[in-house]
């Protein structure tokens, strides 16, 4: 099939936002055709990358990719209308460029984090009669209620139009897959027929995240000297939380054998190291981001990885993105989450799961870990790298992805 992939984000911006690009790879590795209509690069600082300048239409090939670029208003600070300005100047401008640069693809797959992602779809649905999968990534409105971007009595006007607004892009849909079992059950709750709800848990990235050792010069650049080094990498954001591993720090401050870093960047990155900084901690250090190219390198660095998200009923049904990049690293982890996220943590064998928010807990969980043998880390990585494989693995979810789109076109020739 010739297949149109709608996202938000592409290669080559890092991070979650790198997940449409491991999906396109997987389809093509199925035998499909991939076009993917996107936006001009500038996850996460809201900076278009290098080499790139806002356009009205660019049209590139990448990785046997053709991507077509749509213009947009950069930006992801935590402004309410610089954000929404992003969402929607996207929606909008694909909406038009997609008419032409999708025209031939037999159905597309909306990559749904944001929602408004379903614009351009539905506009080709409307008027080339294009079927689309929906492959929700966070539910909305809740996720924007939750982010607390809008607060207040407009949180509520909000939250009105986006589920009127969702609903309308659930029913248009030829099938909607969901990323955890969680969140199948809020769409049930809404109204979504059973029939046309699949789920469909998100793979890592494999071309980045694997086994390996870390090289003597990331160590230097990323490791917290010879100390048990347990690190954060990942977006530096609102929803994570990560106020609680400043939190932890400080009551680990006095155990001079253990060491915190976070390596990346985001919103919330000044507010840490502030806090840090006021703590006056100095088992805590920023390493910035690094090329995605190097995670399973940098990864490999630290002794132990952490995973948070605030508490929220929200993400009580979400399967973070980090979850399944740090299984399939093989790495070992403490995770600071609720609902499905914890039951993976708890099956795989990889970790310790801490009540969000919750520093004393997180801090005797890495204590606990920094206590553990080198044998028994690697073992845990190695039964963590094992579950990923079988349960969440790329093989297998891009096979449920190409059985709903084949469907999805065989459906709309029918009619």
């Amino acid at each position: 099939m010739r297949i149109g992939l709608i996202s938000q984000w592409y290669d080559p911006e890092v991070g979650s936002a790198g997940v449409p690009g491991s999906i396109a790879q997987a389809l093509i590795g199925r035998g499909h055709e991939v076009d993917v209509l996107t936006g001009f690069p500038n996850y996460p600082d809201g900076n278009v990358y290098a080499g790139y300048r806002i356009r009205p239409y660019l049209r590139e090939r990448r990785d046997g990719v053709r991507v077509h670029r749509a213009p947009l208003y950069p930006s992801h600070d935590s402004r309410p209308g610089h954000r929404a300005a992003n969402f929607l100047s996207l929606a909008a401008s694909s909406s038009i460029v997609g008419l032409k640069a999708l025209a031939e693809v037999e159905a597309t797959l909306v990559y749904s984090s944001p929602a408004t992602m379903a614009i351009p779809a539905m506009t080709l649905r409307a008027v080339r009669r294009t079927p689309y999968v929906l492959l929700i990534q966070d539910m909305w409105p809740q996720s924007v209620t939750a982010s607390q971007f809008i607060r207040s009595r407009a949180s509520e006007i909000v939250e009105r139009a986006l589920h009127r607004f969702c609903d309308v892009t659930y029913g248009r849909a030829a099938s909607i897959a969901v990323t955890s079992p969680g969140m199948a059950d809020l769409l049930l709750a809404r109204g979504v027929s059973p029939a046309k709800i699949s789920v469909v848990p998100n793979w890592a990235d494999e071309r980045y995240f694997y086994p390996t050792d870390a090289p003597e010069d990331v160590i230097a650049e990323v490791r917290a000297s010879d100390r048990f080094t347990v690190m954060y990498a990942g977006n530096l954001g609102e929803v994570q939380g990560l106020e609680v591993i400043i939190e932890a720090a400080t009551l680990l401050r006095n155990r001079e054998e253990i060491g915190f870093v976070l390596v990346g960047g985001g919103v919330a990155e000044a507010s840490l190291r502030q806090m840090t900084a006021e703590r006056g901690l100095t088992n805590v250090r920023f390493a910035g981001p690094r090329p995605v190219d190097r995670m399973a390198k940098v990864l490999a660095a630290a002794d132990l990885q952490l995973v948070t998200l605030r508490d929220l009923p929200i993400f009580r049904s979400v399967l973070p993105s980090k979850v399944q990049a740090t299984l399939a690293a093989g790495r070992p982890l403490v995770a600071a989450v609720t609902g499905d996220a914890a039951s993976v943590v708890r099956e795989s064998g990889a970790g310790i799961v801490t009540p969000p928010g919750d520093a004393e807990a997180m801090a005797d969980a890495v204590l606990s870990a920094s206590q553990l043998s080198s044998a028994e880390l690697s073992r845990r990585g190695a039964a963590g790298r094992s579950y990923y494989m079988k349960h969440l693995g790329r093989e297998a979810g891009a096979e449920a992805l190409s059985s709903l789109l084949q469907q999805a076109a065989a459906g709309a020739a029918k009619r």
